[in-house]
């Protein structure tokens, strides 16, 4: 009895020692991904960085003091069809989550199965049946689960729940982005608004300008030709005020457009009053450390870690899985007897699958998401090298706008200090009224120049508060306030 004990041992080992070795041949060898990601310090810090307890102050808009604005960026937060698209995203991702959390509880269902069936009467059947129709009825509580041995199934969870939370990222990245996309669409809004308003000041000298012309014209003192010089410029300014009207037409149809509404919520729009003593200016430290804050870069790193339980689920295929099922319930031919104390039927057992013969299958699994980790870790390092150089390219813009609105500060103050002389000559009869408005009129050439550079340092602010995730350095001030040019 003991031998036999034995020899029985000795078999089950063999056969579960040939089975492991057979499996062997689902080799996972020379499958290994192939990227490596990219460590945000090895591409250098940013010009004057200094590490330092900073955070992102959100909502950066309200700066401008426009309560247009405000209504505007609220009203595409909360309407946006881009937004729609991503929050559906988001719910796709957390039904994923769910059907990855329910593989590692037991499934359990209640099935009925009934089946009409004529007996034969020349085979292995009871006379009672043998030539008769009848039902074979089945009422069963099923129970069953893979047990977890390899983790696979909580590595499926990890993965789920990460893209679930890069979803909510992209949402958020979507949502700093429109807002973006709304403030600097009106900041040019504005700028078109005031370089009308300018223009129409350059118009009115040159009409007067004209006139003056022509009055000297009459008096023999110029030729027709100086007067037709006027009427010329008079025309190009017509023209390029029909182009700026334009302009100002069509931004009004794309900030509608950017909050979600009908080109009649543009039609409404009244002239931006942002606040006239705004500036903006390159804080003097700014660590790359910030880039931390991008929403999107948060995403692409939550792809990399969901791509890698990917590849270790695929792994843990290679090795057997365990189930464990149960059964539970009522059996009769007959439905009259299906409830019947004597038709009962319950059973219990486990299950192995070994892959034996897959190992195409199975390799062919892995190498598929070993090549998405390495798509995913190419994707977040590209992301991290594009981030930085939009960081630097919106803090290179905002320094050199600095630097532009110095120099056309200076060539203001000369037409303003020109003009100051013009008049004080014309106060004296040694200049006339024309050379004086040919003076104003450089004055405000200069304050067109003047509008366009501050418009510009506003644009590269709010790209630096995009580029930075969706905010400006607390602590670090971008937008200033600065007295009003004379």
């Amino acid at each position: 009895m003991k031998r036999h004990g034995l020899t029985r041992r000795i078999t089950v080992t063999a056969v579960a020692a040939a089975a492991l070795a057979l499996a062997a041949c689902a080799t996972q060898r020379d499958i290994q991904p192939q990227a490596r990601l990219t460590a945000p310090d090895s591409l250098g810090r940013l010009p004057d960085a200094n590490a330092g307890d900073w955070k992102v102050s959100e909502r950066y808009w309200e700066a401008f003091g426009d309560a247009q604005l405000d209504a505007l960026v609220q009203e595409a937060l909360a309407s946006a069809p881009s937004l729609a698209l991503a929050d559906t995203r988001i719910r796709r991702a957390a039904a994923l989550t769910d059907a990855a959390g329910s593989a590692l509880w037991p499934q359990v269902s209640l099935d009925y199965a009934t089946t009409a069936q004529r007996y034969t009467e020349h085979g292995m059947v009871s006379p009672t049946y043998a030539g008769t129709t009848r039902t074979s009825n089945s009422l069963l509580l099923n129970a069953g689960i893979e047990l977890d041995v390899w983790g696979k199934y909580r590595r499926a969870l990890q993965g789920a729940q990460a893209q679930h939370e890069a979803a909510g990222l992209e949402a958020r990245a979507a949502r700093v982005a429109l807002a973006a996309a709304v403030t600097r669409a009106y900041l040019e809004f504005d700028r078109q608004q005031r370089q009308l308003a300018l223009l129409d000041r350059v118009m009115t000298l040159r009409a007067e300008a004209e006139r003056l012309q022509g009055l000297r014209v009459q008096a023999g003192l110029d030729t027709e030709i100086d007067r037709n010089l006027q009427q010329l410029g008079i025309a190009q300014l017509r023209g390029e005020r029909a182009q700026l009207e334009e302009r100002i037409a069509l931004q009004r149809n794309a900030l509608a457009a950017l909050a979600g509404q009908g080109p009649e919520r543009g039609a409404r729009l009244a002239a931006p009053a942002l606040r006239a003593e705004l500036d903006a200016r390159l804080p003097s430290q700014l660590p790359s450390d910030l880039l931390a804050n991008r929403p999107d870069l948060q995403a692409a790193r939550l792809r990399v870690e969901a791509a890698g339980a990917d590849v270790d689920y695929a792994r843990a295929q290679f090795y057997p899985s365990v189930n464990l099922s149960a059964f539970l319930g009522f059996s009769s031919i007959g439905l009259d007897m299906l409830l019947d104390h004597g038709s009962r039927v319950y059973g219990a057992g486990p299950a192995i699958h070994l892959p034996i013969f897959e190992a195409g299958r199975l390799r062919a699994g892995l190498a598929g998401k070993t090549a998405d980790y390495d798509a995913a870790v190419a994707q977040y390092n590209a992301s991290l090298v594009d981030a930085l150089r939009e960081v630097c390219d919106q803090a290179r813009g905002l320094e050199g706008a600095a630097r532009q609105g110095e120099r056309v500060q200076e060539a203001r103050e000369a037409a303003v200090r020109g003009a100051a002389l013009v008049q004080t000559r014309l106060g004296q009869g040694l200049a006339s009224r024309i050379q004086l408005i040919s003076a104003q009129l450089q004055v405000l050439a200069q304050e067109r120049s003047a509008l366009d550079v501050r418009a510009h340092r506003l644009d590269a602010a709010v790209g630096l508060a995009r580029a930075l995730g969706g905010g400006i350095p607390a602590g670090a001030p971008v937008f200033t306030d600065t007295p009003p040019q004379s």
